[in-house]
């Protein structure tokens, strides 16, 4: 009898779950208690994120704000910003290298115009970002609450809040992290604030039939569309919202989707007008914006669905976090993993659970489906985002698993001896967020600077050949800022194993093969040691010849004009017997031959190298001034 007595979730939804009794109107929370509720998501995301308020710019930081000259033009930039490629400000032409491109204009409009007031000042965009945070997930709370039809007359009734409590397992929830902190991150979390203010609105319209809550709807939507595209997939998730858990009305349904239809269509033609295009049917080879290139179709729809568990492993233990997910980090997977299977299998569960529980549970069918229809356009399943995976990439799927873990706990409670609920259910939830918050401030810290940032990330993704080219970079960049010769040579022998690490992983990785140059040629100035500096050069230029560092460093070493025989030796193993022999290579060939020749213009088999190469590059001119 006890039980009876006592709130649960599921009642504190089934008013939502009536299809043949008038829908109530649900009770306004009133200024104060919105206002409460407002400061206290914003004062929760200031206590797990507050470090990073005196952080500087890292990673693509430099692309969208710091270096970005669009950006940089304040108030003036804003038309440039709306008609262009979002790194074109950074590139200074656009870069075709995705297959969707990059149209986000909305988050680098909102670095505009904080520049424009506070110029470069790196802790208001960090600070921007953290109460933008408060504010959008104050707003999911507010959309799930009005799609729950949720009564919170009294304190109580928030004990047991579905939409309050997965609300704040969304804020504390550790993989947003990068979001957050990464001010680039701002993209993903003014989309998600958008998105949930366009749900909210749909559900205002549905509710009133008012035509003004239809137009603050789309024009949300919109705006989420100009953050990022992810938005998308609420053109799915709103008719998902009303089919569960509204009444029918067909002619408010219809209006809906077909005015969300309709605003797609707008941002389409927009953004085509901006890049160029919809979809480029070829994008780069370089695995590093491609990291499908050259696989099959089965290697590559293994190595999404393997891809899709950990995402799952990573919603619900989020441990072992890090910002690359770059070749190869991610293996490449076929159907022989066991893993595939099992994402295949729960991933197909879960759709049928959805279809399963559409009446009975409507909370599961509608937490499943949030999650997978966010991750859709993500997944890498119908669009190359240009990466295996990214945690920001889920940052808006993440609050339909947190909806899931609320009623998992809710159902744990009630199997726990203690007879009160309204003390079981928030003390399990208190115990998850304890656990998440420790989790997140420990990871913020990673993105205090370039070398925190690819020192925490090198310990998880040791297998990806852009981290460990990342963290050989950051090591560079302070041997450059340090003066003490000492602690120089100890931050260049750090640097090569990472470096060296980098192109065995990825050969053909340019930054990777510039980074070891580089180490190299500086490790040399301190020890002399020709020999080895050109051994690791024949790596390089092996692997990548275009490498302009090699040409120029190897030219310094021609006017210092020691050692010719050593060098000599060097050009024509390089150039005959590597490019010319074995890699078939004749025009990088015949340019590492003449640099050989340039120091030593007597020796006959460079000259007859250089003949060898002209001729298979098919000028046989050139080759007759070298016989």
């Amino acid at each position: 009898m006890a039980r009876k007595k006592k709130k649960s979730l599921r009642k504190s939804t089934s008013k939502a779950e009536v299809t043949n009794t008038k829908e109530p109107a649900l009770e306004r929370l009133s200024l104060k208690t919105g206002l409460i509720l407002l400061f206290s998501f914003i004062a929760l995301s200031f206590v797990l994120y507050q470090a990073c308020i005196s952080y500087g710019f890292v990673l693509d930081d430099k692309i969208v704000l710091s270096e970005n000259n669009f950006v940089k033009k304040g108030l003036a930039g804003i038309p440039e910003l709306f008609s262009t490629d979002s790194f074109q400000g950074y590139f200074g032409e656009q870069k075709d290298i995705l297959q969707g491109g990059r149209y986000r204009p909305l988050s680098l409009v909102s670095f505009a115009v904080e520049f424009q007031f506070f110029g470069l000042n790196a802790a208001v965009f960090h600070t921007g970002n953290i109460i933008l945070y408060g504010i959008s997930i104050f707003i999911a709370f507010l959309a799930f609450r009005r799609l729950f039809r949720e009564k919170l007359s009294n304190p109580s009734d928030y004990l047991v809040s579905v939409s309050l409590l997965a609300s704040l397992l969304f804020l504390f929830h550790p993989i947003h992290t990068e979001a957050v902190a990464n001010i680039k991150g701002r993209d993903e979390i003014m989309a998600f604030l958008f998105s949930m203010l366009c749900l909210l609105y749909a559900l205002k319209y549905f509710d009133s039939e008012k035509w003004s809550m239809l137009l603050l709807s789309n024009l949300f939507y919109l705006l989420g569309l100009f953050s990022k595209e992810n938005t998308l997939t609420f053109f799915a998730i709103v008719p998902l919202s009303i089919l569960l858990f509204r009444q029918k009305k067909s002619g408010i349904f219809f209006r809906t989707v077909l005015s969300l239809l309709a605003t797609s269509a707008l941002y389409l033609i927009i953004r085509i007008q901006a890049l160029g295009y919809l979809l480029i049917d070829n994008p780069s080879n370089d695995i590093m914006n491609n990291p499908f290139a050259g696989m099959s179709f089965i290697e590559r729809y293994s190595t999404v669905a393997y891809t899709l568990l950990v995402y799952l492993k990573l919603v619900f233990v989020p441990i072992q976090l890090t910002h690359d997910y770059y070749p190869y980090h991610i293996p490449i997977m076929s159907l022989q993993n066991w893993e595939v299977w099992l994402s295949i299998l729960l991933h197909l569960l879960m759709v049928a659970a959805i279809f399963y529980y559409w009446k009975s549970n409507k909370i599961i069918s509608y937490a499943l489906g949030f999650y997978l229809l966010a991750l859709s356009i993500v997944s890498n399943i119908l669009v190359n985002v240009g990466t295996f995976m990214n945690e920001r990439f889920i940052f808006t799927a993440v609050l339909g698993m947190c909806l899931l873990i609320v009623y998992l706990a809710d159902r744990l409670q009630a199997l726990l001896p203690f007879s009160k609920k309204m003390l079981k259910l928030p003390a399990i939830i208190t115990l998850i967020l304890l656990a998440y918050s420790f989790k997140t401030i420990d990871r913020v810290p990673a993105w205090k600077d370039e070398l925190s940032l690819n020192q925490a990330a090198i310990k998880v993704s040791k297998n990806s050949a852009r981290a460990n080219s990342f963290m050989a970079t950051a090591y560079f960049n302070r041997f450059k800022e340090t003066q003490d010769r000492q602690m120089k040579r100890e931050l260049m022998d750090l640097a090569m194993p990472h470096a060296r690490r980098a192109v065995e992983i990825y050969p053909k990785y340019y930054n990777g093969n510039l980074m070891l140059s580089g180490v190299a040629a500086e490790i040399y100035k301190f020890d002399g040691d020709l020999l080895t500096l050109l051994n690791t050069f024949k790596q390089v230029a092996r692997n990548r010849p275009d490498v302009d560092y090699l040409t120029t460093y190897l030219k310094y070493l021609n006017d210092k004009g020691n050692q010719i025989d050593v060098l000599s030796d060097f050009y024509l193993e390089l150039g005959r017997d590597i490019l010319y022999t074995q890699e078939r290579n004749y025009s990088w060939s015949i340019h590492y031959l003449l640099l050989g020749n340039a120091i030593d213009p007597g020796n006959t088999e460079i000259r007859q190298a250089l003949v060898k190469s002209y001729e298979a590059y098919g000028r046989k001119d050139l080759a007759d001034r070298f016989r």
